[in-house]
């Protein structure tokens, strides 16, 4: 799988490249691997947050600009993807 790209805003850049889901930026850099199911979920209204949670329940939470939103969804779709392959093999 190529390693994808999406910025979450002007200083938040998240990048999949099939194992790891990285976050540069927001709170210096975080790591999520594949093996640690990383699930992202989009929150809507005035202050819009972007909530990354593990299988052990360990959560981050990032601001994302709303014309960053496709992008975004595309990148999450990827992660997805990925744990379902997982899960089948």
């Amino acid at each position: 799988m190529p390693s994808h790209e999406a910025t979450a805003s002007d200083s938040v850049l998240l990048t999949f490249d099939g194992r790891v889901l990285e976050v540069f930026g927001y709170v210096d850099a975080a790591r999520y691997h594949i093996w640690e199911e990383p699930r992202l979920e989009f929150g809507t209204g005035r202050f819009r947050r972007m909530t990354i949670t593990v299988r052990s329940g360990r959560r981050q939470s990032i601001p994302y600009d709303a014309d960053r939103l496709p992008g975004l969804r595309l990148l999450a779709d990827l992660v997805g993807r990925a744990l379902s392959e997982r899960r089948d093999s």
